[in-house]
Order: C-alpha cells, then sequence, then structure tokens
C-alpha cells in the first residue's frame, strides 16, 4: 500500500513540475564588421540532444559553453520549479552585410524543438576593436569608444525628436526625448525638463531605462535609450521654441595612462568621468484654424465623431430622463467642452455629468468623452428635443466638419396623483393665461375705517428700517468682496496651494505604501511643481526652476527653502528617469517635502 502512495505521489509531483518547453536564441541586432559577441541559446528543460546550426559569414571563436540555473517555489501550495541551461557562443563578424542565423535544435523527451531565426546585420565600424580578451569577455561597442580619451559630442548627445514641425493650433504632436551613447552609461543625473511654454504638455509612459538598446545609426552603433516622451497641444500661433533637454550623464572609460595587463580587463580597472549634456531646440510652426468657422465651434480637433441617445422615449411627469452625448476619436477630447442644447421649457434640466475614457499614445489622445444631461419633466405632453450639432477642425482634410444628433421626441404622461395641467409643446408655461381673471374691477361699496394705531412713522418702523439697512450694506460689501476674489482666479489658487499640496501629498503617501515607486514621485514632483504654481501664480506650461527660484527670491524667501525644494524636485526627476540607481528613501524624501512646503506656507503668504 505504500508503494502506491509513493507512485501517486511521484505522479503528482511530475505534473507540479512539468511546464511547457521553451527554445530561444539571442545575439545583438547590430554589429560592426570584425566584432566578437555572444550568441545565446536557452531552453528550459534538460535536453538529450542539442544541434547547432551552420553560420555562413560569422566565425565561431569559442563555445558552446553551458550554464545552469534552477528554483523550485511553492506559492499557496502550488509547486513552481523554474529551469534554464544556456548554450554560448563566442562569435565575430567576418562579411558586411544582413545574415540569417537559422535556427538550432534541442531534443526533450524524445521532441524536436527548433529556436527562431536570428537577423544581424553587420556594418563597417569607424575603428578597428580591439581583440584582447575579447573571446572571454566580449568586448561591446561602448568599450571601443570609451578606448578614446577624447570624449566628443559625435560620441554622447541627446537628441529632441518631433513628429511635426508644422501644425494648427490644438492639433498634437508627439515629442521624444531620447539619449544616444557610444560609452558604458553608469549614471543619469540632475534632469532640466524642457520648457514647453505655450503648449499643454501630456506625459507619454515610456519604459523605464534600465538599459540602453543598440541602433544603427549613420553606420555607426550606437546605444540608446527614450528619456522622456510628450503629446503636446499648442496654444497659440506663431513659432514656438520645444528649450533644450539638460541631463548630467556619467559614463566609464578605461583607465590609459598606464599599461594595461591581461588583469584589468578581468577586472574591470576604469575611470568615471561625467558631462552636463545638453539636447537641440525644436522650432514649431503653428498655423491658426482656418477663418471660415461653424457658428458653433468650440475649439475640437482632431478625427471625430458624435453619438447622442436618450435613454426613455415615454415617461411620466416628475421622472428622470438622461441625455447621453457621446464624442469620440482621436484629438483634443479632455478640452472639448459640454454642447449647447435647447431643451424643452417644461423639462427642469441640470448640468451634465462628464466623463471621459481617454489613452494618450503615439498616436494622439484616443477614446472618447461623455456628457450626460438629467432632465425632468413636469408636465404632460409630447415634447421635443431639437436637433443639435457638434462641429470640429478635421486634421486630415484641412476642414472645419460638423457631426449632427437628434432630434429626440419625448412622450410625458400624468404620473398618478399629478394634478398639474396638460400642456402642447408648442406652448410654454409663460403663454398660459387665465381668461376672466387678469382685470380686478374697484369695488365701491367699500367703507374706510380709520385706525387708532399707525406703524408707518413709529419708532418700531424707523427700527426695522435702519437695522435691515445696516445688514443690507453689510451683505452687499461681503458679497461683493467675495466676488472680487472669486474673480481673482490666483488669488483663489494661492490660498488654497496649501490644500492642494496636500492632497497630492496624501496620494503620495498612499502610492509608498503600496511601494508603487514611480507613481509615488509622479505625485510628489507634481504637487511640488503645482505648488509653486498657485503660490507664484505662474501657469504649469509657463513655470520652471529659473522663474521660479527668481519669484521666490522677490518674495524674500530664504536661499536655503528654495535650494531644498529645488533639490526635493530633482531627487523626484532623477528617480523617474533612473529608477534603478535611486538611492533617496521614500520616506525621507516624502518627509522632506512636508517640511519645506510648510516653511514656505509661513514666507509666501
Amino acid at each position: 500500500m505504500k508503494n502506491w502512495y509513493f507512485i501517486i505521489f511521484l505522479l503528482f509531483a511530475k505534473c507540479a513540475f512539468s511546464q511547457d518547453v521553451t527554445f530561444k536564441a539571442s545575439a545583438p541586432e547590430v554589429v560592426e564588421l570584425g566584432q566578437q559577441f555572444r550568441l545565446i541559446y536557452t531552453v528550459n528543460a534538460k535536453p538529450e540532444n542539442f544541434s547547432s546550426p551552420a553560420i555562413d559569414g560569422i566565425s565561431v571563436l569559442a563555445g558552446p559553453s553551458t550554464s545552469q540555473s534552477s528554483n523550485v517555489s511553492i506559492i499557496n501550495g502550488k509547486v513552481t520549479q523554474n529551469f534554464e541551461l544556456r548554450y554560448t557562443y563566442i562569435v565575430q563578424a567576418n562579411k558586411e552585410g544582413e545574415f540569417i542565423i537559422p535556427p538550432a535544435e534541442v531534443v526533450v523527451e524524445k521532441k524536436t524543438y527548433k529556436s527562431d531565426p536570428i537577423k544581424i546585420e553587420v556594418i563597417k565600424g569607424g575603428t578597428k576593436q580591439n581583440q584582447s580578451g575579447a573571446a572571454a569577455a566580449g568586448i561591446t561597442q561602448s568599450e571601443q569608444a570609451s578606448t578614446t580619451s577624447q570624449i566628443s559630442n559625435k560620441d554622447l548627445y541627446i537628441k529632441i525628436f518631433v513628429t511635426k514641425t508644422k501644425v494648427h493650433q490644438e492639433e498634437h504632436l508627439i515629442a521624444t526625448i531620447k539619449l544616444f551613447s557610444k560609452l558604458n552609461i553608469t549614471r543619469l543625473d540632475n534632469a532640466k525638463l524642457p520648457s514647453l511654454k505655450g503648449f499643454i504638455a501630456q506625459d507619454l509612459e515610456v519604459p523605464q531605462l534600465t538599459s540602453l538598446n543598440r541602433e544603427r545609426i549613420n553606420d555607426e552603433i550606437y546605444l540608446t535609450g527614450v528619456l522622456k516622451k510628450y503629446i503636446l497641444y499648442p496654444q497659440k500661433t506663431g513659432k514656438l521654441t520645444i528649450e533644450p533637454f539638460e541631463l548630467d550623464v556619467y559614463y566609464q572609460k578605461p583607465n590609459n595612462r598606464r599599461s594595461r595587463s591581461m588583469f584589468d580587463d578581468f577586472f574591470g580597472s576604469v575611470e568615471s568621468e561625467g558631462r552636463k549634456v545638453y539636447s537641440n531646440s525644436v522650432t514649431i510652426n503653428v498655423d491658426e484654424l482656418p477663418s471660415n468657422k461653424p457658428y458653433n465651434f468650440s475649439g475640437a480637433v482632431g478625427k471625430l465623431n458624435m453619438t447622442a441617445s436618450v435613454d426613455k422615449s415615454t415617461v411620466k411627469t416628475n421622472d428622470a430622463i438622461n441625455l447621453k452625448v457621446k464624442i469620440s476619436g482621436n484629438g483634443n477630447l479632455k478640452y472639448i467642452n459640454p454642447l449647447k442644447i435647447e431643451f424643452p421649457s417644461d423639462f427642469d434640466v441640470y448640468d451634465p455629468k462628464v466623463g471621459d475614457n481617454i489613452k494618450y499614445t503615439e498616436g494622439g489622445a484616443v477614446g472618447n468623452k461623455s456628457f450626460e444631461y438629467l432632465m425632468i419633466p413636469r408636465h404632460a405632453g409630447d415634447f421635443t428635443i431639437p436637433a443639435f450639432n457638434f462641429s470640429y477642425f478635421d486634421t486630415e482634410s484641412n476642414q472645419y466638419k460638423t457631426k449632427k444628433a437628434g432630434p429626440f421626441n419625448i412622450k410625458v404622461t400624468k404620473s398618478e396623483g399629478d394634478t398639474t395641467i396638460t400642456v402642447s409643446s408648442s406652448f410654454t408655461k409663460e403663454d398660459l393665461k387665465f381668461l376672466g381673471q387678469d382685470i380686478r374691477f374697484i369695488k365701491t361699496d367699500s367703507k374706510l375705517k380709520k385706525s387708532n394705531r399707525f406703524v408707518f412713522g413709529s419708532r418700531l418702523f424707523y427700527s426695522f428700517y435702519i437695522v435691515g439697512v445696516i445688514m443690507f450694506v453689510i451683505v452687499f460689501l461681503f458679497r461683493r468682496k467675495k466676488m472680487k476674489e472669486n474673480a481673482n482666479v490666483m488669488l483663489v489658487k494661492n490660498k488654497k496651494a496649501n490644500k492642494f499640496a496636500r492632497e497630492r501629498l496624501k496620494k503620495a503617501s498612499a502610492y509608498m505604501k503600496q511601494n508603487k515607486n514611480e507613481a509615488f514621485y509622479e505625485e510628489l514632483v507634481k504637487a511640488m511643481w503645482g505648488y509653486l504654481s498657485n503660490k507664484l501664480g505662474i501657469t504649469i506650461a509657463s513655470l520652471s526652476k529659473d522663474n521660479a527660484r527668481s519669484e521666490m527670491l522677490a518674495k524674500n524667501v530664504d536661499e536655503e527653502y528654495i535650494n531644498q525644494i529645488m533639490n526635493i524636485i530633482d531627487r523626484c526627476e532623477y528617480a523617474r528617469y533612473a529608477p534603478v540607481t535611486e538611492e533617496t528613501k521614500m520616506d525621507t524624501l516624502y518627509n522632506d517635502a512636508i517640511k519645506v512646503i510648510s516653511k514656505l506656507q509661513q514666507k509666501l503668504k
């Protein structure tokens, strides 16, 4: 009996540990002529046989060398085994051109598996690669470039790319900030975002820059990585400039001041250097929208469509009806305002409930924005919501287009207990008259009697009159003060700056507790920039470190506090670009932000 238990246990263990067999190949996409690189085959099971393919135009210098790793994990009672076996070749490209490395084959449990073919492009390099120790170390292009003591702007630079240099107002474009390097990058620091004055900017999600990709640029190999990506909506016409992006870049280079030995290659003896790198600036020509605008055009730009519907066409009085208008497509959806719709006067209509489902991509803002109008009919009858239009500027055809919805006919019947008058949609409540009762005749047979007491002219009368006048003046002055304060948007923002900042800090604290690092740093830096924008009276689009510092100095803020808040912003921005090397603890950064805002709140009253 025990033997049966043991056999059943082995069967269950085999099922638990079993997994689909995967066999993959990996190698650089672009290499230089004569460069040595690694060709690696990986399989997640122990093969019975491995067959490498014949490679034309590429010499095998060493290999295959094998290495393996395995681990077993038990999560919620589920046993998972991960196993990996790697076959590594050191190869060298001998000819220029494009080469296809055919699939390799492995046999696992008498079943043959093939890897995918690999395409490799071999280009003519600018410098001859050092072959010493290459078979063992696999020298890369970045190491070749770092052997030169004089680093030129061609070896390390940042560039801003835009999808368009000529657009219409409110037409989106994509701006990408990209790093190019022939050097081994070790650290990025002190990022200064470009000035986007005249644009509404929305960040696009980019992968964390944990490693750089290899790209062919002008027949040379560069290590590249995207630092930042924006979707921009120009708000002004004319020439708008995207200012340069600044970044401190640290890299390694071999020590050339002494003779090298085989131990230097093995232990990686290098010197670290850094420099501030500036990107190019980009000028965007923004054309004004054509002058033949439709009467109901409110600034919508893109490729859009409109749909509308009511949830009920027959209701009873005092029942709710919903009219839902949805605008969808690709364009500046976020900034589209509610439409002007004429509703029957016998309907109580509330402000629309606005919702959106917008995704920002490299193709623009894609999704929809909806307006839901709640209506309550107060009288019975047949009513019509007239047709309404939505106009936008089509960026593909460069002309205005109009979408139409409606009309919607609604039949309203009396609800139980309703004593209101039934009306026709051709009349309004103001049109109703009570004939025969709108004139009151003078009664001639009335007798007047003299009263012994008069309220008019008495002390009580004058007391109520004076108190009423005083109360009116007080209410009038208070109301006038409130209207002035509400009209001064910057004053309102200044007063509520601390409240808004604390709301964002509260969100950042929640992200910190959930270990959502990127969301924490993003929310924290938005809190700091938002606080400065509201307190200093500078819009987010126009705010920069320079004008923020100048404005705070003008308001007699201590240099110490200014340096503290700028340091927090730099640390947050650096953590967003290079979170792998960020050493600042989130709780420390969070506490520093609270302290500096409390100090500035006392200074910027």
